[in-house]
C-alpha cells in the first residue's frame, strides 16, 4: 500500500502535482505516513498525529479491519478517509459516529464472499455434490475482518436458501502460526472445501499445514487481500489448483490498458511485482487528488463532498458501470473474480488464471489432482 501510494504521488507531482482554484497555481502532493502497525492503539496514535500534527488533507488507506474501526473514530466527521484496505463493512456503515466522511474504496466482506460462495454451488457442487449440500469449512481470524466474513457468509446462504452445510467453523488468534489443531477438525467434518479468512502468512500456513501434515486435500479459497508475490512465494506447489478471490490479479493475463503501465511503472521503482492491496491505494491517491481539483480548494469538508460526487472512468480497480461513484453507504461495486493458481515446473513459480466470471475467464475450473471429495 505504501509503495503504490509514492508511485501515485510521484506521478501525480511529476506533471506538476493538483490544480487549486483557491491558490491559482499546482500544488505538489506531499505524502506523509502514519504506520499503524496492525494495532488498534497504534492506528489511533497515527490517525490522531496526521490530523492534528501533519494537517492533512486526506486520509488513504486503512489495513485491517479491526485497527480501522478504532482508527475512524478520531477522524469522525473531521478528514475525509479514503478507506483501501479495511473489508469489514462496518467502517462506513456502522452508526455511533460520523461515517459522512468515509469512503469505502476496497472490497467489503460482502462484495467477495457473495461470489464466492455462488462459485462452490455453481462450479464446484455439480462435480462433487450434485445430489447433496456441499458441505464448506471455514477457518478465520479472530478478528473483525474474519468475523465480518463468517456473518457475511452465514446471512448469504440463509438468505438464498443456499444448499451449502457448514460443516465447521474454526477461529484462530490473529498472531497463530500452528493451525494443525484447527485444520484437523476441519478435516473431521470431511469437506468439500475450505473458505480460508486471513492474511498472507496465515492462509499461506493453512493451506500447506492442511495438505502436507493433515492430509485435508480438499479446494482451499482465499480472499484478495493475498493477492500479493509473497504469497505466491510462500504457497510454491502447495498452491497447485488452489483457489484466490480478487479483483486486481498483476499474474494473470492483461485484462485493461491501465495493467501493464502499471506493472512496469511499479517493477521499475521497486524491483518487485505489485498486490492488490497497493491497487486499491494507488487509485485512492489518484481519487484524492482528484477531489481537491474539483473542490477547488484544500477545506477537508469541500474535499469531502468532491469524493461523494466523483463520477469518473474506472482505473486499477473494475468496477460496475465502468466509473468510480459511491452509493448511499460511501461504497463502489467492485467486479470480483476467481483465479485458479498452477506450479509450473519449468519455471518453479505457481501462476493463476482466471476462471470465474465467464466475461474474463482465461479457462475453466478443474479440481486439483490431489483433491478428495468430502461428505
Amino acid at each position: 500500500m505504501k509503495q503504490a501510494a509514492v508511485l501515485a504521488v510521484e506521478e501525480i507531482n511529476a506533471d506538476g502535482g493538483v490544480y487549486v482554484e483557491e491558490y491559482g497555481v499546482k500544488i505538489p502532493l506531499k505524502l506523509v505516513e502514519g504506520d499503524t502497525q496492525t494495532s488498534p492503539t497504534e492506528g489511533v496514535t497515527a490517525v490522531e498525529r496526521l490530523i492534528t500534527s501533519e494537517n492533512v488533507v486526506v486520509l488513504v488507506g486503512g489495513f485491517s479491519s479491526g485497527v480501522t474501526l478504532a482508527n475512524q473514530v478520531p477522524a469522525a466527521g473531521k478528514v475525509p478517509y479514503i478507506i483501501t484496505g479495511a473489508s469489514s463493512s462496518q467502517v462506513t456503515r456502522r452508526t455511533e459516529i460520523d461515517t459522512s466522511y468515509f469512503f469505502h474504496y476496497c472490497s467489503t466482506t460482502d462484495d467477495y464472499s457473495q461470489p464466492i460462495l455462488q462459485f462452490f454451488v455453481d462450479e464446484l457442487k455439480p462435480m462433487v455434490a450434485a445430489d447433496r449440500d456441499l458441505k464448506l469449512a471455514l477457518i478465520y481470524r479472530d478478528d473483525a475482518y474474519g468475523k465480518g466474513v463468517i456473518e457475511s457468509s452465514v446471512a448469504y446462504i440463509e438468505d438464498n436458501s443456499m444448499p451449502i452445510e457448514l460443516v465447521a467453523k474454526e477461529k484462530y488468534p490473529t498472531d497463530e502460526t500452528d493451525f494443525h489443531t484447527y485444520l484437523t477438525k476441519i478435516a473431521e467434518a470431511k469437506p468439500d472445501a475450505v473458505y480460508t479468512v486471513g492474511f498472507v502468512k496465515d492462509t499461506s500456513s493453512v493451506y500447506i499445514q492442511g495438505q502436507r501434515d493433515v492430509g485435508l486435500n480438499t479446494l482451499y479459497m482465499a480472499v484478495e487481500c493475498n493477492e500479493d508475490p509473497a504469497f505466491y512465494e510462500l504457497l510454491g506447489e502447495w498452491g497447485d489448483g488452489q483457489l484466490l478471490e480478487s479483483k486486481f490479479a498483476p499474474y494473470a493475463a492483461e485484462y485493461t490498458e491501465l495493467m501493464g503501465p502499471y506493472k512496469e511503472a511499479y517493477l521499475a521503482k521497486w524491483d518487485e511485482m505489485p498486490g492488490m492491496m497497493g491497487a486499491d491505494t494507488y487509485d485512492g491517491i489518484y481519487l484524492a487528488a482528484s477531489a481537491i481539483e474539483r473542490a477547488g480548494s484544500l477545506d477537508r469538508t469541500q474535499v469531502r463532498d468532491a469524493i461523494k460526487q466523483t463520477n469518473e472512468q474506472e482505473m486499477l480497480i473494475l468496477l460496475e458501470g465502468g466509473n468510480i461513484t459511491f452509493d448511499e453507504y460511501n461504497e463502489i461495486s467492485p467486479i470480483i473474480f476467481i483465479e485458479q493458481m498452477f506450479w509450473d515446473e519449468e519455471t518453479e513459480e505457481l501462476k493463476p488464471v482466471i476462471v470465474l466470471p465467464d466475461s474474463m475467464k482465461e479457462q475453466d475450473f478443474v479440481l486439483p489432482d490431489n483433491y478428495e471429495i468430502g461428505g
